[in-house]
Formats: structure tokens, sequence, C-alpha cells
């Protein structure tokens, strides 16, 4: 593993002369797993952690403090390794505030003193990286040939496989079945902090069981792609001893057509075979892991044990899930569901979102192809929940076919306001679509931005100064509503896409 130290005393990142600021605990023995280069400010919802992010800074240090605080949580959130700025060439050091929140935020923050090239650092430091994943790739397949040789010679016999997984990896081993039993254990137990990697075992389209591997290292890379690459090998031992329920077979021929959406008349048929009434009201949800592995099983069970009437799939590496609406009463069941499974990932790796409820199951495919478009519209942070309720009017412009369109009706009605952005480097578009979207409540406009609610009355009062007066007497807020967030989206889509290429 390549460590924030290694990097440190790197030629390449030596001369950029750079100095630690802060004091976050166990900054030199961090793992960096990538370099990457960027000056785009949205960065942190494509990081996958580990990441050493270089920046010129210039577009940071442009922002208000509040925003530049915002930017070092939104990376301390991505669990990067470190953010190092370039400060040579400025006329004033980093801001204090700035380095007492990323301290705050557990965030190392590296002051780069001197102009050194990037692509240099980046290039110097990824080829050492690349070779040590090369050599956990030879351990993984080492492993996963032991385990194929077990599988011919003498058969699925799980005690001996996981006690091939323990001692390869010297890391602790423990499969579990899909309702928490145990199935197997090996290797001794990892004492305080260390590295946990989570790979679910499916077979024949249901979970079978969950694998999870415990390191005392702290570099994640090896046991996430030995979870990764093994949980299809112990897929393979499992089936011999695995045979799904009728009850099982019938969930999971039911999800897979509501997933594909197929005819009412087949729907129908498996809907009953499922053991639900027909004309029962449905909502589907779409979990999504973010980086790591996620136990989708944890988060399965901690839904059921709310009490919803649910049925699940495993899908292309992702978990839809289909709940049983009471009649009279579904959109109160909704709101508890969307409760409950915001509880259920908070804090894990995951994001899901919810589609819209339908009257009748027979329909569910409809809400699960607005999940998957709302997961596309919001790009959710790892433990968050989204409602496709929350984005109906990004559904409507994403399905408006002429762009140019758009563009002249944002022109039109926000025009001044984005020019005035751009000019003067502010964010009143930003604060517009945020007093809209809380039904133009001044306080809670200022608390969900971060500042103080004088602030939010002179941003304000600036954008009825160039919309020509104040929004609520023009008659049109919800046109207005439409074209900020037309502007918000165009102005997203840009850093993303940007971000992509780098």
């Amino acid at each position: 593993m390549i460590t924030l130290a290694d990097v440190l005393a790197s030629a390449s990142m030596s001369a950029a002369d750079p100095k630690l600021c802060g004091n976050v605990p166990g900054t030199l023995d961090r793992v960096v797993r990538w370099v990457h280069s960027s000056e785009v400010l949205e960065i942190a919802p494509l990081l996958r952690g580990g990441e050493l992010l270089l920046s010129g800074g210039a577009a940071l240090l442009a922002l208000p403090p509040q925003e530049q605080e915002e930017y070092v949580r939104s990376l301390a959130g991505r669990n990067i390794a470190a953010l190092a700025l370039q400060t040579a060439g400025h006329a004033s050091p980093l801001p204090e505030r700035l380095i007492a929140v990323a301290n705050e935020q557990g965030l190392p923050l590296i002051d780069l003193r001197a102009v050194a090239p990037f692509v240099d650092i980046a290039e110097a430091v990824n080829r050492l990286v690349v070779n040590e994943q090369a050599d956990a790739h030879l351990v993984v397949d080492d492993v996963s040939r032991r385990i194929a040789r077990q599988i011919t010679d003498r058969g699925p016999h799980l005690p001996t496989i996981l006690d091939v997984v323990a001692t390869s990896l010297a890391a602790e081993v423990s499969l579990a079945a899909a309702d928490g039993a145990s199935l197997g254990h090996a290797g001794s137990a990892v004492e305080g902090e260390g590295t946990t990697a989570v790979a679910g075992i499916v077979v024949g389209g249901q979970l079978a069981a969950q694998l999870t591997l415990r390191s005392a290292s702290p570099d994640p890379f090896l046991l996430n792609l030995a979870a990764e690459r093994l949980s299809g090998i112990l897929a393979l031992a499992l089936a011999q001893a695995f045979r799904p329920t009728p009850a099982q077979v019938a969930n999971a021929r039911l999800m897979e057509s509501v997933i594909e959406g197929s005819g009412a008349g087949t729907l129908e048929r498996l809907w009953v075979q499922a053991g639900l009434r027909p004309g029962q009201g449905a909502v589907m949800a779409v979990f999504r892991s973010l980086g790591r592995e996620v136990s989708f099983s944890a988060v399965e069970r901690a839904l059921r044990a709310s009490g919803a009437n649910a049925r699940s799939h495993l899908w292309d590496g992702e978990l839809a899930m289909l709940f049983i609406l009471p009649r009279g009463n579904a959109r109160k069941a909704r709101e508890a569901l969307l409760r409950a499974a915001r509880d259920a990932v908070r804090g894990t790796d995951a994001c899901a979102a919810f589609g819209p409820h339908v009257d009748d199951g027979l329909r569910a495919n409809q809400s699960y192809v607005e999940a998957q478009a709302t997961l596309g519209l919001g790009l959710p942070a790892a433990g968050k929940v989204l409602d496709a309720m929350e984005f109906l009017a990004l559904r409507i412009l994403a399905v408006v076919p002429e762009p140019e369109l758009l563009e002249l009706y944002v022109r039109s009605s926000v025009g001044e306001v984005l020019d005035w952005d751009q000019k003067h480097g502010t964010a009143l578009t930003a604060s517009l679509l945020c007093w809209l979207d809380s039904g133009c409540n001044t306080t809670a406009s200022a608390l969900a931005l971060n500042v103080e609610r004088q602030t939010m009355h002179k941003r304000l009062n600036k954008i009825a100064d160039l919309l020509g007066g104040d929004p609520r007497d023009s008659g049109g807020l919800l046109d207005l509503h439409l074209a900020a967030k037309a502007a918000a989206a165009t102005a997203a889509a840009g850093p993303r896409t940007a971000a992509r290429r780098a």
C-alpha cells in the first residue's frame, strides 16, 4: 500500500514544497488509492475514497467562506486521503478558517508552496499504486485457484474454503446466511480499527449469503478486490446446498417481470403466485452501492423489521424492492417507508431512490423506472435516499425534446441573475432555487445554505432588483421555479462532464 508519507517523500511531490496543515490523527499513515487533479468544485460525488486530490485552488479560494467550507465537508464525506492546494503565486496563504474546518472534518490539508506539474506527481504516485494493485491481483488470483481446486478435488467444504481465504489474506472471514445466521467463520478476530469488505453472494437471483472480510491492514484495496472476486466462487460452492423455496422462486420471477415491464397478463399471474392480492397499491425502490460493496442484506432486514410487506431482488448489482401499500393509506405508508429507508442506509456507502406509488401493483414498473431516473438526476451521496416526488420538475425538464426551448425560457426568466453570477462569482441562482424549494421561506433557505438570515435577505433583495420586483408578486412562481431548476440542472451537468473527462 502507498501511504501519504510515501507520497510526501516522493521527488515529484517534494518539488512542490508541501506543508501539512492541521493535525488530523494518522495523516501520514493514510492509504492513497489514487492521485487525481481537478478544479471542479462539485467533484465529491465522483470520488470513491482514498484519493489524493490536487487543486490549483484558484476557483475554491474565490468562493465565499461558507462555500469553501462546504467543499471541504463534501470531500471529507467521501473519505479521500487528502486535499492538496497550491498556494504558490497566490497573494495570501490558505484561510485559517478553511484549515480549521478541514481539521474538524478529519481531512488532511496540504499546502503546496511551490509550483510543480500535477501531472508529474500523479504519474509517479499512480505508477506505484498500479504496481501494488497488480500484486494484490496476483494474491487474489492465487486464492481463487486454490478454492477452485478444493471444490473440484474435494467438494465445496465451506470450513476448508474459509480457512484458505483467512490464511491467504491474513484476515478474519465470516459467512452468514441472508437472515443473518452464521454459515462459517475462520481466522483470528481483528481487534480495533482495520479494514472491512462485504460482498453479497447471489445464487439463482436470490441473496444466499454475505461474505465479510476483516483485516488489521488500513489498505482497503486487497480486501475489496478479494470480496468481489471470491463472492462468485463461493456462489458455486453454495449452489449445491442452497435451494430456493417455491416462494423465493415466485418472488424472483415477479420482480424480474416488474423490472422488465412485462405484460399485464404475465404480471397478474406472477402477482398471485407470489401470494399477493390483485388491486393492491405498491411503490418501488432501488438501492445502489457507491464505492465499496454494501451489505444489502442488512438494509433489507432493517426495512422488513419496520413491518414492510416487501419483495426484493438483486439485479445488475442493485437491490430492487417492491413494497405493498395498504388500501386507502398509501401516501402515509410510503412516507413511513422513506423514513425507514433513510435510517437503514444512514452511515453506509449505499444510496437509494423511491419512485411514486401506484394504485395498482401491476403498474409497479412505472414506479421502478422513475426511481432509476431519480437516481440519475439526483446524484445522491452515500447514505442518502431520494424521493422521486421531489424531482418532478427535473423529470419534466429531462423529457423536453428541444434543449433550445429550455434555454430560451431560462434566459427570459432568470437571465439577469445568471449574468450577475457569472460576472461577480456569486451564487444568486442557487440561492433563488433554494428559496423557492423551501416555499419562499427565508429562514429555512438561509439554514439550508448555512448563511445568516440577513445575508439571505440581501441576496433576495438583489434578486428582486435583477428580476424587476418581488417574484411573489408576479403570479409566475411556477414558471420561475421551473426556469431556476433548469438553470441549476444545466450548470450541474457541465462540471460533472468536465470531471469525467478529467
